[in-house]
């Protein structure tokens, strides 16, 4: 029976969800750790030419206990290092740490298995490039109100993803703190007010249902007027999520592991950028928005 994971061990997941996403953060000497595990799923080359695997693995000694985890393989370009391999594969290799890139090296095939029975199946995320028209799929606000993005042409907009329920404070939280603090420089600028919005979107809609996101919403002092929080069906939330490149795995009591990412989109509702990690700040956030506002 698989153990219980403990709260340092969720913490670390999903910090290592989060350096994933290669945030830019300050990096330092290599880290490299043997991995061993099967391949669930095999994604299609990422935008920077990246596969990633979804790897069900053993214990990573001194590191992480045994998980079902997507990782990035090689460089950027280097979807060549998958080349031959296929779900089910029995591999070896290397995970490279080396600030916020986190990915897999040398694989080595050592066997093939059929997939496990308790195999879920993986989402490939469809990611938007600067440019591209953002998805418009219905949502309901915090009032109850049903909300799409289009709704707020004509204003530029940041649009971030949490999920209610989170329990550490550099990951939501960290999101709702840097909201608020954007929230605050729009009430205090005139000229924004009905220039720029906000939109935090939960991924977890099962349990975050519009009486659980107005509480939340309330609760962080949210102007409906500034700051909307959204949630929506299932198949909405996933479209949203996938196009943003937002990627979630349920765990267990009630957590799940996900990357942060957060974005700028135009008064003409195309996407400007989007910011992976927690590699903002309010102030930079403020000077996207006014520069795309005008």
């Amino acid at each position: 029976m698989p153990r219980r994971l403990q709260w340092n061990e969720v913490r670390g997941l999903a910090l290592l969800l989060g350096a994933l996403t290669v945030c830019g953060c300050a990096r330092g000497s290599a880290n490299a750790y043997p991995i061993h595990g099967q391949i669930l799923a095999i994604s299609s080359p990422r935008p920077d030419g990246r596969v990633e695997i979804t790897l069900k693995h053993d214990d990573i000694r001194g590191f992480m206990p045994a998980m079902t985890m997507p990782y990035a393989v090689g460089r950027a370009g280097s979807a060549s290092d998958v080349a031959g391999f296929a779900a089910g594969d029995v591999i070896d290799a290397t995970l490279v740490v080396n600030g916020g890139d986190v990915h897999l090296e040398s694989l080595h095939r050592r066997g093939h298995a059929p997939l496990p029975p308790d195999a879920k199946p993986v989402r490939i995320l469809d990611v938007m490039q600067p440019g591209d028209e953002v998805p418009d799929d219905p949502l309901i606000d915090q009032t109850g109100a049903t909300r799409r993005l289009s709704d707020w042409r004509g204003r530029a907009l940041a649009v971030t993803f949490v999920y209610t329920r989170c329990p550490l404070p550099n990951f939501c939280p960290a999101m709702d703190r840097g909201f608020s603090a954007l929230q605050k420089a729009i009430h205090a600028d005139p000229t924004l007010s009905t220039r720029v919005h906000l939109v935090t979107v939960s991924f977890d809609p099962a349990h975050d249902t519009p009486a659980v996101i107005r509480r939340h919403a309330e609760a962080r002092g949210a102007d409906p007027a500034v700051w909307s929080y959204v949630t929506g069906t299932p198949a909405a939330i996933d479209h949203l999520t996938s196009r943003f490149g937002v990627s979630t795995i349920p765990g267990e009591a009630d957590t799940i592991t996900h990357n942060l990412r957060t974005a700028i989109v135009d008064p003409a509702g195309r996407l400007v950028t989007i910011y992976s990690g927690n590699d903002w700040t309010p102030d930079m956030l403020l000077n996207d928005l006014r520069a795309h506002a005008r």
